[in-house]
């Protein structure tokens, strides 16, 4: 059991009329520098998160990423979208538009800033039939809050929104990726060109990674980026000769992120094979010549000579040896004296016997040295090969560095080797151990990808496992698995690129999961084997019960539903008056009869602090021990430690009971100790001690094998730190659970319990408001259970609400009732607040009637002069400025069938201002009715329904009044004909009623 967590979401602002337009802010929740401030950018999750006006609908028919957008019909309406800032930071805004037909030229998007100060500035967008994106960049002023996203289609075409962005202005994004580069092969070089990169924030350098690829590690070089600078050249020194290398070429920003990388192989080649290729000798001695060639020390491309051929003149190299099915590299450097010049030949010729193939050479046609490079494959055995240069340019050619080398081979399949030896060890009912020898290849292994999937099934499910350097057999647990089924299983071996080998495949077969305790009995086996049939199909119905009364909320649950819950819970729990061992005994025997009933069992145990009397209540549950205390109490042997023992053994007496009865029990002991609530809480190394000692104690030592093993944390947040170094382990804990409140199912808390688990049962161990079975079977569907502490599941939830639940094919019961559902008796009345039930604490009733933050000033509090009736109504301070509205708002979880009006008494302050009444249906949809604040005389306020309407943004539902669920209550005040400043309301016995 928690105390409520506060809510943390905002709605509202105030029209100076009747009505409310409210604008809808989420929570500023810690974000990473550049995260996307906006929950739902990109429409994936519908609508949720933005306000509407008119009928702008999600769609699936256009998107630009994801599988969504929001189409924005024209002259018809709009959205909007806002976030909290901080002034000072810069903020990036900006978001994509596509107009489903021509004829706009101009359209724009508001971004506005609000707080204590307004401002608006534009994202304009051209009318483009495709995607376009605009952005700017904004630094709040020091009275501005918040930052929004607003549009409204004013155009003639309909459009489309998607990928939306507020986020901080830190650079996240990467720069393009370089161009493929062009290699020049040297026996000693590589000289690479490519084309540069751009970033939205700027380019800093290209990161040029190389290695002999059968190398371990990498050299790294860094080009700086030069603005001015398209085509990038670097050249590779000092390499080996006839090698193969390789090659990545990433782009790097300033901010440090990097591009996707280029990926190849370069090869350099061996030795020149022509004879006096570089022409040093100073003559054409080894040269076949025709016409006028000879040697020049005029301007040669490197070293003292070059070879010069005049007009109408002919030179060949002497015969090459080569080998068949060998690759070798041609180059040489050219130049002209004549421009244009006329014809000129350079060819490759390749020589078996008498017959030759000839392979023309391309060669540049300029005025100054330029490098020429061809690869050519030799075919046949025992042949030579030469190359002939003939000039008819009308002018003298000039040669150097004739270049012709053998080249290594180098692989068509840049991807690593599967993994070899792969292999299943140990299998369990959720996991298995697996082996595989390490990868090798030309880029190295980056990666590990394990694929698995039911053989059954269609879609595969993947995870990551690191290259480790050095390491020959990798061992892994591949967890989440289910029991009693066939898995395929696959493995891939990713490069430092995005080259992927070839799989190694197995199939596996799950065993059972049986409970932790290997003495287990048969019950409490079969107890665990119901949870894991239901993981991922369907969700047991749960249902808490004070010691006190251990049948009461089950029986309402019952009573109201028509189903009677799966699952029955209470507590050992603290002295709360009475005969305990009574009460408990009392309790026990409810348990009986539940599990002899088919009902499960769970129960719980708030246990008072071991030093403290055996009649010690609440406050000894809650209460502190010192880090020296929980020790002693961990420490066999220790005062406290007996005194600990003393405790649970009396419990194990009950428990014993339940046993010989061959009732199991889902045993969820400590609770919530992730957080400070508790004495056993907040020291994550102690507490699993504690459950140890517990675990042994009750196993070994008292025998009880009726228990499974249930550790449940609460969902974390401000006031509870993160489970998992609280989690004593696999071979302890049978089910993994979470207790949620204030509706606060989020996936990050579901996630993590998944993966924490490792294929075991997860499961809902306390909740206030029911979840929600849709979002269960769509994102949430491995839970196996809930279980609504005691009355909370009236205090948190309608009757509709609740039944619904039940009902919904997903749920799992115990059987029906025969009685059908509980159909509420009608009333004249409802109570929505009368202001007596907070104690005379304001803190309990702020915990209730929240300040919508985004308005301006205001504060609730009980008071005992200006009331309607009994001993408390509430006093409301406001303050009216910029932007011109304040509002408190509660939760409901209620519904007021056959009711008419609302009706509430207010003293007024006589400002001339505008107060609102508005009320949240479950199914999201709003309304909203106003009177204006005259006189000071106290008044009875009666609103009928007929008087609400919906606020131009609040879009869904059916467009009538439901009042058989509503979630939310607000009074809002507005500026209207009033001035600014402070005033005070006095409101009392808020009702809904029949006129």
């Amino acid at each position: 059991m928690v105390p409520p967590m506060e809510k943390k979401w905002f709605h509202g602002w105030l029209a100076a009329v009747l009505l409310v337009a409210s604008i809808l802010v989420p929570p500023a929740k810690a974000e990473a520098a550049g995260e996307n401030l906006l929950g739902n950018p990109g429409f994936e999750a519908g609508d949720t998160g933005w306000e509407k006006w008119g009928s702008p609908a999600v769609t699936a028919a256009e998107k630009h990423g994801g599988e969504k957008s929001l189409q924005v019909k024209r002259n018809t309406g709009g959205a909007s979208a806002s976030v909290s800032v901080v002034p000072g930071k810069t903020y990036r805004v900006g978001l994509w538009v596509k107009f489903a037909g021509t004829g706009v030229t101009n359209a724009t998007i508001d971004m506005d800033a609000f707080g204590a100060q307004q401002s608006k500035e534009l994202l304009h967008f051209s009318g483009s039939t495709d995607w376009e994106y605009r952005q700017l960049l904004y630094t709040p002023e020091p009275d501005v809050q918040y930052i929004r996203l607003s549009f409204w289609n004013g155009t003639s075409k309909d459009y489309y929104i998607d990928d939306a962005v507020i986020r901080e202005n830190v650079d996240i994004e990467r720069p393009t990726t370089p161009g493929v580069w062009q290699a020049e092969h040297e026996p000693e070089a590589l000289k690479l060109t490519w084309a540069g990169s751009t970033d939205d924030m700027g380019v800093d350098s290209y990161q040029l990674s190389y290695k002999k690829a059968d190398a371990a590690d990498w050299n790294t070089v860094a080009v700086p980026h030069q603005e001015s600078v398209t085509q990038y050249t670097y050249t590779l020194h000092n390499l080996d000769s006839y090698s193969v290398y390789a090659i990545m070429l990433r782009a790097k920003d300033v901010a440090g992120n990097t591009s996707d990388a280029v990926m190849g192989l370069e090869a350099t080649p061996g030795p020149n094979l022509v004879p006096d290729g570089d022409l040093e000798t100073g003559s054409t001695a080894s040269w076949q010549t025709t016409g006028t060639v000879q040697t020049t020390t005029y301007d040669p491309y490197s070293g003292q000579y070059a070879l010069q051929l005049l007009n109408e003149s002919t030179a060949k190299t002497s015969e090459v040896p080569v080998d068949s099915h060998t690759s070798y590299l041609v180059s040489y450097w050219s130049r002209f004296n004549a421009l244009p010049p006329g014809t000129f030949t350079v060819t490759l010729d390749v020589y078996q016997g008498t017959s030759a193939v000839s392979h023309p050479l391309y060669t540049n046609a300029t005025a100054a040295w330029s490098r020429s490079e061809q690869e050519i494959q030799i075919g046949a055995a025992g042949a030579y090969l030469q190359l002939r240069a003939g000039n008819l340019s009308g002018g003298d050619m000039f040669m150097d560095q004739v270049f012709a080398g053998r080249m290594p081979s180098i692989p068509a399949d840049l991807s690593p080797g599967a993994p070899a030896s792969f292999a299943a060890g140990a299998i369990d009912g959720v996991s298995a151990e697996l082996e595989w020898a390490a990868s090798t290849g030309p880029f190295g292994v980056r990666e590990y990808k394990l694929l698995y999937k039911k053989t059954a099934d269609a879609v595969w499910s993947s995870l990551t496992v690191p290259y480790i350097s050095g390491q020959s057999l990798y061992n892994y647990k591949l967890e989440g698995l289910s029991p009693e089924s066939i898995y395929d299983i696959e493995v891939t071996a990713v490069s430092e690129g995005t080259a992927v080998s070839a799989a190694g495949a197995l199939q596996v077969t799950t065993g059972k999961m049986e409970p932790v305790n290997p003495n287990a009995s048969v019950e409490a086996s079969a107890l665990l084997g119901r949870l894991y049939a239901t993981v991922g199909d369907a969700v047991y119905t749960g249902q808490h019960n004070y010691y006190e009364k251990p049948a009461e909320w089950y029986d309402t649950a019952a009573e109201l539903t028509g189903y009677y819950p799966a699952l029955w819970g209470s507590d050992f729990a603290y002295y709360t008056g009475g005969d305990m061992a009574e009460l408990r005994q009392a309790m026990v025997d409810e348990a009986m009869l539940q599990g002899q009933a088919g009902t499960m069992v769970t129960l719980t145990y708030h246990q008072t602090r071991p030093m403290d009397p055996a009649a010690s209540g609440w406050e000894s549950v809650t209460g502190d021990v010192t880090e020296a205390q929980m020790t002693d109490i961990v420490t066999p042997g220790t005062a406290l430690y007996n005194q600990w023992a003393a405790q649970i053994d009396e419990v194990a007496g009950y428990l014993e009971q339940l046993k010989e009865a061959g009732i199991p029990v889902l045993w969820r002991p400590y609770h919530e100790m992730n957080a400070e609530f508790f004495w056993w809480g907040a020291r994550p190394e102690l507490f699993k001690q504690l459950w140890n000692n517990m675990y042994d104690r009750f196993t070994n030592l008292h025998g009880l094998d009726n228990l499974v093993w249930v550790w449940s944390p609460n969902a974390e947040s401000s006031w509870a730190y993160d489970s998992a170094p609280y989690y004593p382990g696999h071979n302890m804990v049978d089910v993994l659970a979470m207790d949620i409140y204030n509706n606060d199912y989020r996936d990050s808390y579901y996630n993590k319990l998944v993966k924490l688990s490792g294929g075991r049962p997860i499961a809902i161990g306390e909740n206030g408001e029911l979840p929600d079975m849709q979002m269960l079977r769509e994102k949430q569907p491995r839970y196996v259970y809930f279980m609504t502490w005691s009355e909370y599941l009236t205090d948190k939830n309608s009757i509709s609400g609740i039944q619904a639940v039940y009902s919904d094919s997903r749920a799992l019961n115990n059987g029906e009732t025969g009685n059908g559902p509980f159909i509420p008796p009608p009333a004249d009345s409802y109570i929505i607040d009368d202001f007596e039930q907070y104690g005379g604490s304001d803190s309990s009733l702020r915990s209730k009637w929240q300040r919508n933050v985004s308005g301006n000033a205001a504060t609730v509090t009980l008071d005992t002069y200006q009331l309607s009736s009994g001993t408390y109504g509430l006093k409301l301070d406001y303050t009216i400025g910029n932007p011109g509205y304040a509002g408190v708002y509660r939760s409901m979880g209620k519904e007021w069938p056959g009711m008419e009006a609302i009706t509430f008494w207010l003293q007024p302050d006589g400002s001339n201002r505008q107060l609102a009444v508005q009320f949240h249906e479950t199914n999201g949809e709003v309304w909203e009715a106003g009177i204006k604040i005259e006189g000071t005389s106290p008044q009875l306020v009666t609103l009928p329904f007929t008087a609400f309407a919906r606020p131009g943004w609040s879009t869904g539902g059916n467009g009538v009044i439901d009042p058989g669920s509503i979630k939310e209550f607000a009074f809002y005040v507005a500026q209207g004909n009033g001035t600014q400043g402070s005033g005070t309301l006095y409101i009392d016995d808020v009702m809904a009623v029949k006129l």
